[in-house]
């Protein structure tokens, strides 16, 4: 009930950011029939290529798309039942760590405090962030499961079965998966099981890896851009200012927003590197202190030291130490979190186990934090209303990053606002001169303010970048268009060999060649399109309406056919069978 009154106002909101690309342009999540392509490819097709192998979040969106079509309020809904099943698997595992006496009070806390959090909206409220959930559940499940198989009985090989399934469900539903074996392990050895049960989990470990490598590097996949990483000097520092500010804001976390930085840009002024620096001091001071922490525990409360070991193996590899995509991101203290808290409930019992007064005034603290979080993430719902709000909302709480302007700008273009998409590639390109997606968005603003020579500028700086190489062509053949009424389909069809797995790209150039009156040339690029990648319903739909103009009827129901059986909200394709046979039937 507290999980759905505190998430409940994300219902009213639609897509945002990274929504658009897995929801409305994912083909591979339009039909049923498409589960096993689901786990051939990564995320992001026909987007900014990823590393992200996430094949049981993309199923989830394949079960939405068949209940809700698009409707926004769906996928919200479904998002929220993931926390929340997230939340129950977690208090299942905490009540099975816990002393009988005491667990289910202490369990229902904890998962309380954990779902409520506003720390995790980012991977509630945002569609896209489905993935922490899912992960969250499987691996929290999977470690439940594995408690149970260790005391033996009948039910120990139907839970250790279940286990195994969890851990391999938690990798492929986000690479952080590998949290719930490495906890395990550790879990493992801290109860000093005998030797033959190492062995069992030492085969179960192997066999759940050789499955996940198998699927992962037999799966399809575009290289994604490359970022600047940070070197091995660096790294140290960027984990201690990190440190500091995910403790911030797991107490008190009153500024929220998606785009999050702990590096210091060159040039920086010397107001912001003395932040850093009394950041960085005080995460190593926090440090240190979770070291005392953890020493304590050793001795005192063995099960929080348990629990902050776990929480440290969820920690290190979003902590900075390894290289990321970002420094920083709310949704990746989406699993510590919940080892810290029970590490913090365990070490709180054995603080007011002696003192009344101490258990009923620290009780009345964590109340009022409790209540406080609530309010807090039901208020942060609004922030992810519609992509304006996000952005803005994003931008005015501090993450005003080149990304967050380069997406305004796309916005502000979209909506015709030029002047203002202008001011925001620019300011975009102040903070990162070399970024393509700004350049690009320059260009094309460029264009349609009729300034032809400032486009071309742009379009010859962001060529160099090869996740844009196609849209770049193709935006030069129409500038080629536009001055010189030069033919833009020699250009398109660069543009679409230089990226063959973008289907946006021979989209437009086999619609080109429809329309210049090469129709037979354009069935043919479309036929060579559908031989690589005939999961793709659009260009099925978009071949039979080529037959049906060359008059080739048959071949054209057969392709509108295979479009309804790809996408089974494609009313359309049923809507033009039905017209070509009442034709069929009068003999036209």
């Amino acid at each position: 009930m507290a999980t759905f009154l505190v998430y409940w106002p994300a219902q009213r909101n639609g897509f945002v950011w990274d929504d658009q690309a897995l929801v409305l342009r994912d083909p591979l999540i339009r039909s049923w029939r498409l589960i096993p392509e689901s786990f051939r490819h990564f995320l992001f097709i026909d987007a900014t290529p990823s590393n992200f192998y996430r094949p049981i979040q993309r199923l989830t969106f394949l079960a939405d798309y068949a209940l809700w079509d698009t409707l926004p309020r769906g996928y919200h809904l479904s998002s929220i039942y993931a926390h929340l099943a997230a939340a129950i698997a977690l208090f299942s595992l905490v009540e099975k760590m816990l002393a009988p006496t005491v667990r289910t009070r202490w369990a229902c806390g904890v998962a309380l405090l954990w779902a409520i959090h506003p720390l995790h909206t980012s991977a509630v409220t945002y569609v896209a962030g489905r993935a922490d959930p899912l992960a969250a559940f499987f691996g929290f499940s999977a470690l439940a499961f594995a408690l149970v198989s260790l005391d033996g009985g009948r039910r120990a090989k139907l839970a250790t079965g279940a286990a195994a399934v969890c851990f391999l469900a938690a990798f492929l539903s986000k690479e952080s998966g590998v949290f719930a074996l490495i906890v395990w392990l550790i879990m493992l050895a801290w109860r000093s099981v005998p030797r033959v049960v190492w062995v069992k989990w030492g085969c179960i470990t192997a066999a759940v890896l050789a499955v996940y490598a198998g699927l992962r590097f037999s799966a399809e996949k575009t290289a994604p851009p490359t970022g600047t990483v940070p070197t091995l000097a660096e790294r140290p520092i960027l984990a201690a200012r990190a440190f500091a500010e995910y403790a911030g804001l797991f107490v008190a976390p009153v500024s929220l927003k998606m785009e999050r930085g702990v590096a210091v840009p060159a040039g920086a002024e010397m107001a912001i590197v003395r932040r850093a620096a009394w950041k960085t001091a005080g995460g190593v001071a926090l440090i240190a202190a979770c070291g005392a922490w953890w020493w304590w525990a050793r001795r005192r409360v063995p099960l929080a030291s348990l629990a902050l070991l776990a929480a440290l193996a969820a920690y290190l590899p979003i902590s900075n130490l390894l290289p990321l995509n970002a420094s920083l991101a709310e949704h990746w203290l989406y699993v510590p979190s919940a080892f810290l808290l029970i590490a913090a409930a365990v070490s709180l019992r054995e603080i007011c186990s002696h003192s009344r007064q101490l258990t009923l005034f620290l009780s009345g603290v964590v109340a009022l934090w409790a209540a406080w979080l609530g309010v807090r993430t039901f208020h942060r719902q609004a922030d992810w209303k519609d992509q304006r709000t996000f952005l803005t909302r994003t931008i005015e709480e501090g993450g005003d990053s080149a990304r967050m302007r380069v997406n305004l700008g796309q916005l502000d273009s979209a909506e015709g606002r030029d002047d203002i998409a202008l001011l925001d590639f620019q300011e975009a390109l102040r903070r990162e001169p070399e970024l393509a997606f700004a350049q690009f968005g320059m260009a094309a603003v460029q264009i349609r303010l009729g300034h032809y020579d400032e486009a071309r500028r742009y379009l010859d700086l962001a060529q160099k970048s090869t996740v844009l190489a196609a849209q770049t062509r193709q935006m030069r053949a129409s500038l080629d268009a536009i001055e010189t009424n030069k033919d833009p389909l020699d250009e398109l069809r660069a543009a679409a060999e230089d990226a063959p797995f973008f289907w946006p790209s021979y989209d437009r150039y086999i619609r080109a060649l429809n329309q210049h009156g090469h129709r037979e040339e354009a069935i043919r690029v479309l036929r060579g399109v559908l031989a690589r990648e005939a999961f793709r319903a659009t260009p099925w739909h978009l071949l039979g309406d080529l037959l049906t103009d060359a008059h080739k009827m048959e071949l054209a129901v057969a392709a509108f056919h295979r479009a309804e059986e790809l996408d089974v909200h494609d009313t359309e394709a049923t809507h033009r069978i039905g017209i070509i046979e009442r034709l069929a039937r009068r003999g036209l």
